[in-house]
């Protein structure tokens, strides 16, 4: 019963929280009850067999995904059976650590090994960081300011070690040192999160994000070039009235206008000339469908225009699509992005290494999805010290600062104009973790290694050093 009951606390905590409820303490607790019986004298099969209900039960909400029916089952059974299978091998991974090493080596046993397991299986995900436990905290700003250190996974890794420490708080005796030191390590970044976030930010811009779903509608039913002009002028004339407001900087919605190759001077000369006429930069996204393509154009007030194509397209969905492989680097502090391209650490740290403190991100989501894949864009901000205007349809219209604060935030109507203008505050520029990459989950992997092979080693080591001679 008390397996049962653990696997069953830990499984809502987890759905609630990573799901598209947002209940984001909630993932900071959510691996305490696994712990916990990991840490005490059940039998090994029902801690493991706890931790699969409950990381089970936690991706429930992929059912309710907008993107399900694009997901073979196959593909879908595999990638649950991978996540499960490695969670509960974290979870013993602790369990093996406590039983055979000190407090303060299995304090950070469960958050190294998970840690570097959530880094590698998305290394190979064609859906990039979708799901990390990080994400989940994206509510409170404070908590996530490691992330301009050593990247998203050091977010993972606290939301483990406070769990963790909690557990054995709990659970196990003559550990206080090893509690104490999780305490301070999470307090440590709280100060850390509070302090940055009190940093002035003197450099402000006016933004706007602008998504019209009725010119949306129209320019994947146009057919000829004056239907696709007629949907260019509509959302010049909406940069315009934002550029009344003040903005300088306006973003549109991914794949939002349609041009095809031999029209596009054309069907572009609206915005060119709302940009000269309001000095107004413009980062618009256009699809085409013969050849098919997803981009967005960047338009500066002299009219000179930088294309930049979406670098991943969504599995399944745009199948048909010729990947780009051309940074979004703007120059002058600025770069554009395309949606999907926001879920790679990578892909992004390369162009925030440049020098960006601003970028634009045309987005399209799936309604009930916006927040929980708005906010991955929100991470690589943190990551790589930029603020984000991101335009999506079908989901959110939001302004980020470059600490994970939302600015201004609206819900893409279904019908006609929605409309957010703000003062932006630019980001600082290059952080520690654009300079190190992924440095810290491969040393999290690496001192899993080492403790997993190290510890029977050193056991037979004090064995046999604890055997009487014997002499002849």
């Amino acid at each position: 019963m008390i397996t049962l009951l653990a696997a069953v606390l830990s499984g809502i905590m987890f759905y609630l929280s990573q799901g598209y409820d947002h209940v984001w303490a909630l993932v900071w607790l959510a691996p305490v009850p696994l712990l916990w019986l990991a840490y005490g004298h059940s039998r090994t099969w029902q801690v493991i067999g706890a931790s699969a209900i409950a990381l089970l039960s936690g991706a429930g909400y992929m059912l309710q995904s907008p993107y399900l029916h694009l997901i073979p089952p196959l593909v879908l059974a595999s990638v649950l059976a991978v996540n499960t299978g490695l969670f509960c091998v974290a979870v013993w991974f602790a369990r093996f650590v406590q039983h055979r090493a000190s407090p303060l080596l299995t304090l950070f046993a469960f958050p190294a090994c998970w840690t570097a397991f959530e880094f590698l299986i998305e290394l190979q995900s064609p859906n990039g960081t979708y799901g990390s436990l990080a994400y989940s905290t994206m509510s409170a700003p404070v908590l996530i300011q490691g992330a301009s250190l050593l990247g998203m996974y050091a977010v993972t890794f606290l939301i483990c070690l406070f769990a963790n420490t909690l557990a054995m708080a709990s659970r196990l005796k003559q550990n206080a040192a090893a509690v104490g030191l999780g305490l301070v390590i999470c307090v440590a970044n709280l100060v850390f999160g509070i302090v940055r976030l009190a940093h002035p930010q003197p450099d402000v811009l006016r933004v706007a994000g602008i998504v019209d779903e009725t010119a949306v509608a129209d320019s994947w039913r146009a057919k000829t070039v004056s239907a696709d002009l007629a949907v260019t002028e509509t959302y010049a004339r909406e940069i315009r009235a934002a550029a009344r407001e003040g903005a300088r900087f306006v973003v549109t919605p991914e794949g939002g206008m349609v041009s095809t190759p031999a029209e596009q001077s054309v069907i572009v000369a609206p915005l060119v000339a709302a940009a000269r006429d309001t000095g107004v930069q413009i980062i618009a996204g256009f699809h085409a469908v013969t050849p098919a393509a997803d981009f967005a154009l960047a338009i500066t007030p002299d009219g000179r225009i930088q294309r930049y194509d979406k670098r991943h397209p969504v599995p399944g969905l745009e199948r048909d699509l010729t990947p780009g492989h051309v940074s979004g680097w703007l120059g002058d502090g600025r770069a554009e992005e395309i949606c999907k391209d926001m879920d790679f650490p990578d892909t992004i740290r390369s162009d925030a290494a440049k020098g960006t403190r601003l970028m634009g991100v045309p987005a399209g989501d799936m309604g009930i999805d916006g927040w929980q894949h708005g906010i991955m864009s929100v991470m690589r901000g943190v990551e790589g010290g930029f603020s984000i205007v991101r335009a999506a349809n079908r989901g959110l219209v939001f302004a980020s600062d470059a600490q994970g604060r939302l600015i201004a935030l609206k819900q893409d109507a279904p019908t006609g104009l929605t409309m957010i203008v703000a003062g932006l505050p630019l980001g600082s520029g290059p952080t520690l973790y654009t300079r190190i990459g992924n440095a810290f989950p491969w040393l999290c992997g690496i001192f899993a290694l080492a403790l997993g092979a190290g510890l029977p080693a050193w056991r037979r080591l004090r064995s046999t050093a604890l055997l009487p001679s014997v002499e002849n």
